[in-house]
């Protein structure tokens, strides 16, 4: 042990050449046998990559980035730069391309001195030059405060002075005035100072106003973060290697919509299929093959446990009694279903692997625990479940369906787009065609005077397509010409759907009560109606309309309806026959001569009556919904 101090002691007094060398063969020494290349841990430079694939989901979506990595072969750290802010951070991923083995993937947080956005980064260079031509005036002001100060007390010098020559009679009178000339001209400049410092002080406060403006529209907060995400991989290729990152992103999501177009001539028509696209997500999609889903993305693989179904006998309640007999139990059912999907919904994102690095305080990985575990909410989906059997199992009578049972229009759909599709991140909704669709159909005019006089164009047509047509809203175009907005209900392959095409002008109809008669036969009220319906056609040639009207119709045997005389035939459409002809819808195929106006116009009348008990009066029921 001496030995060794003293050596110690005696390299410590060699000159600083001698210990330089030392300090070398030292690290030498200790340099480990595992080579790893100048990209090592900690010195890699951030890498973009290029946005190659996206497929937006309702609320999410996955974005798919490709990196090209060159350089000696070995294991590096690949940076991959610029994550969004709106990222998943448990949801990243990588794999292998070619060349390369990924070994890990991490994501962390590195803290910026100033903005990720460039343009936001030029607004505030702008807002501080702002800020220092304001400190500047502020300072100008100052100074001209003092100026000010300095003339007051020359005022005060010289008026005494001058007086007192007066009364002397050795008054300088040239003096005097230069004296009363230079004051005058410096309070004269401080007054155009003074207004010069008003009006670009405001200039200046509008400025600022704007700036911030326009930052606060670019970026919600202050955003002086980077996100990135560490591939940890073994380069096994020196001539290149590639990887793909992935990962979900919040704030963007997508709605059907629709454009009908028809060239006038009643052969078919063009359903212009579109998908309106909103994403925020803080990251450009430039130039990316684009997949459109309502599917729903999860991160979680394993299904939840389920457990077993234990029950026991307890007294009876009144409250118990009264869900038993079906009084709460569709709101319970309700509220059950809610909960199950909100929790299946907690479930899918589970995010328990992400790790964060905060860099800046030197403190190494940190795993986050999300508050609720796997095992808490696979316990409560058991929980939910046993409340749903408990109701099927005491509630006495036939099944009441809640809301949430019925069948949805939220079909699990994919459309993968054709062409590649460049979208920027803005709060601006932008169109994306998803497909074309040329469809023959059957085109009709509907009159329907009983609520509106106008007379609508409608197309009925078969989705010969292979792909289903989710529910969005539509706008009709007739000869290029827009004629207005309707709605298209979710359609299948191979399922009709009737297409609004708009009003026609040139057709009009009307309908008035003619007559109405009442008796009272044995303990029967007898009420008869005589119906008159007018057809005006302002056009130059013949044109057929289905005129659709209709009849009470009543609950069991309690109101008879009886379908009197009519001036024209009901249709005899067989399809018209077996559905609405029952419910009480009355439909005429009535074609209008061409200038049928005023007293020329089409005319035709029905009657029918409707017989009830004396004692009793109608009142309407709730109508039901209008299905075409």
């Amino acid at each position: 042990m001496p030995r060794y101090t003293a050596t110690t002691a005696q390299e410590l007094r060699t000159p600083r050449l001698n210990r330089t060398l030392l300090a070398l063969s030292i690290l030498a020494f200790a340099a480990p046998a595992l080579t790893v290349s100048a990209d090592a841990p900690g010195s890699a430079a951030p890498t973009n990559g290029t946005i190659e694939s996206v497929t937006v989901y309702r609320g999410q979506a996955l974005v798919s980035r490709r990196l090209d990595v060159s350089g000696p072969t070995g294991l590096r750290e690949i940076v991959v730069g610029e994550l969004p802010e709106q990222i998943v951070p448990g949801s990243i991923y990588s794999e292998a391309i070619g060349g390369v083995e990924v070994r890990s993937v991490r994501y962390r947080l590195r803290p910026l001195a100033e903005h990720v956005d460039e343009e936001v980064r030029r607004i505030e260079k702008m807002m501080r030059d702002t800020t220092d031509e304001i400190a500047a005036i502020a300072r100008r002001r100052q100074v001209a405060a003092e100026r000010k100060v300095l003339l007051d007390k020359l005022e005060q010098f010289v008026a005494p002075a001058a007086t007192l020559e007066l009364t002397h009679g050795v008054l300088n009178a040239d003096t005097i005035a230069k004296l009363t000339t230079f004051l005058m001209d410096h309070r004269n400049k401080l007054a155009d100072d003074e207004l010069g410092f008003g009006l670009d002080e405001r200039r200046l406060a509008e400025q600022a106003d704007l700036l911030n403006r326009e930052r606060a529209a670019l970026a919600s907060g202050s955003d002086r973060t980077a996100r990135e995400a560490v591939v940890f991989a073994n380069i096994t290729d020196a001539r290149g290697a590639s990887i793909r990152v992935r990962y979900l992103v919040n704030a963007a999501t997508w709605t059907p919509s629709y454009n009908v177009r028809s060239d006038g001539k009643r052969e078919g028509v063009t359903l212009e299929y579109y998908a309106s696209i909103q994403q925020t997500s803080g990251e450009d999609w430039g130039d990316v093959a684009m997949t459109l889903s309502t599917a729903t993305p999860t991160l979680v693989s394993r299904a939840p446990a389920l457990t077993a179904l234990r029950v026991s006998l307890t007294p009876m309640n009144q409250q118990q009694e009264a869900q038993a007999g079906g009084g709460k139990g569709a709101r319970s059912r309700d509220e059950l279903v809610k909960q199950q999907r909100q929790l299946e919904s907690t479930r899918n994102m589970y995010d328990n692997q992400v790790l964060h690095v905060d860099i800046s305080g030197g403190r190494g990985p940190e795993r986050t625990q999300p508050a609720i575990q796997m095992k808490e909410l696979d316990q409560k989906l058991n929980e939910i479940a046993c409340d749903m059997q408990l109701l099927d199992i005491v509630q006495p009578g036939r099944v009441i369906k809640s809301k949430s049972d019925q069948p949805t229009e939220d079909l699990a759909v994919t459309y993968q787009l054709a062409a590649r599709v460049s979208l920027p991140s803005r709060a601006e909704q932008q169109l994306v065609q998803i497909a074309a669709l040329p469809l023959k159909g059957e085109f009709a005019l509907i009159a329907t005077p009983v609520l509106t006089e106008y007379v609508y164009e409608e197309a009925r047509v078969v989705n010969n397509s292979t792909m289903v047509l989710l529910g969005g809203p539509a706008s009709a175009y007739v000869n290029g010409q827009f004629v207005g907005h309707s709605d298209v209900p979710t359609v299948k392959a191979g399922e009709s759907v009737t297409l609004g095409l708009g009003i026609n002008s040139s057709l009009r109809a009307m309908r008035e009560l003619v007559d109405r008669t009442e008796n009272v036969q044995g303990g029967n009220r007898v009420v008869e109606f005589t119906y008159a319906i007018s057809l005006e056609n302002f056009g130059d040639t013949a044109t057929k309309v289905r005129v659709l009207d209709r009849t009470p119709s009543g609950r069991d045997s309690e109101v008879k309806v009886t379908m009197g005389t009519t001036s024209i035939e009901l249709s005899d459409d067989k399809s018209y026959e077996q559905t609405d002809r029952r419910k009480g819808i009355l439909r005429w195929d009535v074609e209008i001569p061409p200038q049928s106006i005023a007293t020329s116009a089409k005319s035709l009348q029905y009657k029918f009556k409707v017989e009830y008990d004396k004692g009793m009066t109608l009142a309407g029921l709730p109508a039901p919904v209008a299905v075409k």
